[in-house]
């Protein structure tokens, strides 16, 4: 995940090795809709599954 994810340049954790949960920050100025492209296909060819915690409008509009 973090791979295919690191052309947007974002900040993240991994929880743990036990649970596999894994947090990013965006920054302001991200390519949202690319980002929000790849969660999507990844998400649909079951690489992973995503929530967004938090939201900015221009995140939500992207």
């Amino acid at each position: 995940m973090h791979q295919r994810l690191a052309v947007f340049n974002l900040g993240g954790e991994v929880m743990s090795t036990d649970f596999p949960m894994v947090a990013f920050n965006d920054p302001a100025d991200a390519d949202f809709a690319g980002i929000k492209a790849l969660l999507s296909q990844g998400q649909e060819d079951s690489w992973w599954h995503f929530e967004v915690g938090c939201g900015t409008d221009e995140w939500w509009n992207a």
